[in-house]
């Protein structure tokens, strides 16, 4: 911003005849609800990796988005209060205490040693020089890094007690001390000022050059500055607004720039052109201490508080109200003398150089519209009250001449033409005829009582034609036929009716409905709607319910919504982490120029003044800090990790992001690789792996936006032991001692089946012996049997057998002589009857 237009705002302020507190500068405390403590800050840095560095009169601090990491007496610092913090590019840092200088390195402190100095010392500045070598200024002198951590004095130390140090150009240190300033050049030579070139009386207490090779230099409430190549200082003073804060650091900006910290704020010098950065400007402090500003662009102020500037130096905030909750701005136009006009919960109120201004009349009035026709008359309406107007050279709003139709109106606007049109929550379209002095329904709502219709917004694109987004759908309004056409979800829009639209330089409308269902882009010819794109969370939006869509000069496109103000062609978000003083936007409180963009909120006017080229911060990658192991912090340093025992296997890794990140635009996401393989979200400072069993693992850490984008993935390898029951040597042992019993169960194995094979020989030689001697006896039993074999001749009547010699024989006798048979004779029942019938019947009566 240029020095004029500052200097504009700033009388804005100073005559605000509101009591507002005028624009201002949106500040984030940071205090414990981040991590840090409420004041006892001391110094600050942003070491290599980006961190913020925090030195404290308890303690070291390093800042990792919403929380810190401490370091004090019992890690090894030789004092606890911080005096001076300086980082190192190859990521240590270095440390003044109350006791002596250290080096923060991996974790430990390390002290440096000033050479011909016995005891502790308190250095007072730090400096490093074109060479990377660190100076030091103590009470007993100024001292150069030598090697290491071993510091000599240097041979041309100033005299006096030393006050300011700083490095300036072609390897110049600059030492301010209470006799004045010294110059010392890497030739060894020395050039001294004091009081008689022009320099503060008391000495130099803050000393500085700036891009321009501008030397300034300070103490108290004077400012001294020396052009390159002149011999002497010139008196600077009129700059401040305040004394120079005492043991203070300025800060060189990275566009040459230097910041000042003074009793009253920050002073900014951009060249000879001096700005204030105080509580006038939202500064939530009175003295500052000294200015950082972090990688990522974003400012921070160090004072009786810690505070960061959001909204990337380019968002204002005006509350419009001296109360603490601001104003409700309902709507923002320009009038035709390019002031901004402002409808709010308590009137209108004009927005010039010289004020803000309420509009007399509407004192108390809630003003949802308004809108300056051709013949310059204001038309101001309210959903709860009379339209009013101002009618060109009044001072004083009075009410409309639009009778019962003209009470409780939403919209109003004004087209090429000259024609004055009104949305009407309940009658739909009206247009306000001058001959008659009267309201004309041009579309209503419908003949049944209960057919309402509200109208919200109505435009004009490039062609002519009127746009009006109702309750009922779209409504187009050609020029030629001046007829009304409806639009609805059955062409393909948005259901519940629509809210608002904006026009892109091809002809297409973005439109939003009353629903959230995100911003639709369409395109109408004709009798035809065609859906070109469909927009929603996630795609270039953080919410659904859309409020307001607007397109700038350069045919970027705006929306509010609930969530704040997103740009779909800069990929850019703003809410109230970015400084807006409220995120809940007003229903189509937004207009969009081409170097302003004006939000109105349900706490006041919010600006923001885009870039050119504006684009999303890069993603920060994640650093994994230290792991918890068996109740000890390790820290990493981005080394692999040693073996983990396995009896302190439950690990937690400590992972946060650089800088500022935004938790609610990027998150951080982990996985370890061995043990699972999709992404997490990482909601705990700590990422906790208990028990984990013995292997090869690689943990993983990124982030990712809102967007979808990603980091660069830090990863951190290390091994579990086996527990000694799976080390290899008892693998091996077990291993052996398992082939041994198997040989062993093997070898008794064998042993009992010979034991076996020798007790079945005797069994089977046993039982041969008795087969044989069994055989034997059945021989000669055999040999005793005498056979019948083949044929035997017997007589069919007798039943006599003939044998070999042709003798007849009885049966009997014949199996008497050739076998071992014997016989006893009996009679037969059969032949009892034949032969004895008498006998037969008494012994066997017949049955009855």
């Amino acid at each position: 911003m240029g020095l004029r237009r500052f200097l504009a705002w700033c009388v804005l302020v100073m005559v605000l005849p509101l009591g507002a507190a005028g624009w201002q500068r949106p500040f984030m405390v940071m205090g414990p609800d981040q991590g840090l403590p409420n004041g006892a800050i001391t110094s600050i840095a942003q070491d290599s990796d980006g961190f913020i560095w925090l030195g404290t009169e308890s303690g070291l601090l390093r800042f990792e988005g919403g929380r810190c990491s401490r370091w004090g007496r019992e890690q090894g610092m030789p004092s606890a209060y911080v005096n001076r913090l300086l980082a190192n590019a190859d990521g240590t840092l270095w440390v003044a205490t109350n006791r002596g200088l250290v080096l923060f390195r991996h974790g430990v402190f390390e002290m440096a040693r000033l050479e011909s100095i016995d005891g502790p010392v308190s250095p007072s500045a730090l400096a490093l020089d074109a060479a990377g070598r660190l100076w030091v200024t103590t009470g007993q002198g100024l001292f150069v890094q030598k090697e290491g951590l071993v510091f000599s004095r240097h041979p041309l130390s100033p005299s006096g007690r030393l006050l300011s140090l700083q490095a300036a150009r072609d390897g110049v240190m600059l030492v301010g001390s209470d006799l004045g300033l010294t110059a010392l050049r890497v030739d060894g030579s020395m050039v001294f000022w004091d009081a008689a070139q022009g320099l503060p009386k008391s000495g130099v207490a803050m000393v500085l050059e700036d891009g321009a090779g501008r030397i300034w230099a300070g103490q108290g409430r004077t400012l001294a500055m020396k052009l390159p190549g002149a011999k002497g200082f010139t008196d600077q003073s009129r700059l401040l607004n305040a004394s120079l804060s005492p043991n203070s650091v300025p800060f060189a900006d990275r566009d040459g720039s230097l910041w000042l910290p003074t009793q009253a704020g920050a002073l900014h010098l951009t060249g000879l052109e001096a700005t204030h950065l105080d509580a006038a400007m939202g500064l939530p402090m009175r003295w500052v201490r000294t200015v950082l500003r972090d990688r990522e662009g974003s400012l921070w102020v160090l004072g009786a508080t810690l505070a960061r500037l959001l909204g990337r130096e380019r968002l204002w905030n005006n509350p419009l109200s001296s109360g603490p909750s601001g104003e409700v701005v309902w709507c923002i136009a320009r009038d035709p003398s390019g002031h901004l006009l402002a409808a709010t919960d308590d009137g209108a109120l004009r927005v010039s150089p010289s004020g803000v201004q309420r509009i007399p009349g509407t004192e108390g009035r809630r003003i949802k519209f308004l809108a300056v026709d051709r013949s310059g008359v204001l038309w101001m309406v309210s959903t709860i009250g009379h339209a009013l107007i101002l009618r060109p050279g009044s001072v004083k709003a009075e009410l409309a001449p639009l009778g019962e139709m003209g009470y409780g109106l939403n919209t109003v606007m004004t087209d090429s033409a000259g024609q004055v049109w009104f949305g009407h929550p309940s009658q739909g379209i009206l247009r306000w005829d001058p001959s008659l002095h009267q309201l004309i329904q041009e579309v209503g709502a419908g003949s049944e009582p209960s057919d309402k219709m509200s109208v919200f917004r109505i435009r004009e694109d490039a062609s002519g034609r009127l746009w009006a987004a109702s309750s009922k759908g779209l409504w187009l309004r050609e020029p030629a036929t001046r007829k009304w056409r409806l639009f609805t979800e059955k062409e393909g829009l948005l259901s519940y009716g629509l809210y608002g639209m904006a026009f892109l330089p091809d002809g297409s409308a973005w439109v939003h409905s009353r629903e959230p269902q995100g911003l639709m882009r369409i395109r109408i010819e004709g009798d035809r709607l065609t859906v070109l794109e469909h927009r929603r969370k996630g795609q270039g939006l953080q919410s659904d319910l859309i409020y307001a869509v607007e397109v700038d000069d350069k045919g970027r496109t705006w929306a509010t919504s609930d969530q704040g103000l997103d740009c779909l062609d800069l990929d850019l978000h703003l809410g109230h982490r970015q400084g807006m003083v409220s995120e809940d936007c007003a229903l189509l409180a937004l207009l969009a120029e081409q170097n302003q963009i004006w939000v109105g909120t349900a706490a006041g006017l919010v600006r923001y003044e885009p870039g050119d080229q504006e684009s999303s911060a890069p993603i920060p990658r994640p650093f994994i800090l230290h792991v918890l192991m068996g109740g000890q912090q390790i820290e990493t340093d981005g080394a692999a990790l040693g073996p983990v025992p396995a009896n302190d296997s439950s690990l937690s890794f400590r992972v946060a992001t650089p800088g500022s990140l935004d938790v609610d635009m990027a998150k951080i996401q982990v996985r370890l690789v061995g043990l699972e393989t999709a992404w997490r979200d990482l909601d705990a400072p700590l990422a906790r792996y208990p028990a984990l069993p013995g292997g090869s693992y690689v943990f993983e850490a990124r982030t990712v936006r809102s967007d979808g984008e990603t980091s660069r993935i830090t990863s951190l390898a290390f091994q579990v032991r086996y527990p000694w029951w799976r080390t290899w040597w008892a693998v091996l042992l077990w291993s052996s001692a398992a082939i041994a019993l198997v040989l062993l169960i093997i070898r008794l194995r064998l042993a009992a089946l010979a034991k076996s094979k020798a007790e079945l020989e005797v069994l089977v030689a046993e039982r041969t012996e008795e087969l044989h001697t069994r055989n034997l006896e059945l021989t000669e039993a055999m040999g005793r049997v005498k056979q019948l074999s083949g044929l035997l001749p017997i007589c069919a009547s007798c039943k006599k057998i003939r044998d070999d010699k042709g003798y007849w024989s009885q049966l009997e006798h014949y199996f008497s002589e050739h076998s071992e048979v014997g016989f006893t004779h009996g009679i037969c029942p059969d032949c009892a009857d034949q032969f004895y019938p008498g006998y037969s019947k008494r012994e066997n009566p017949p049955p009855t």
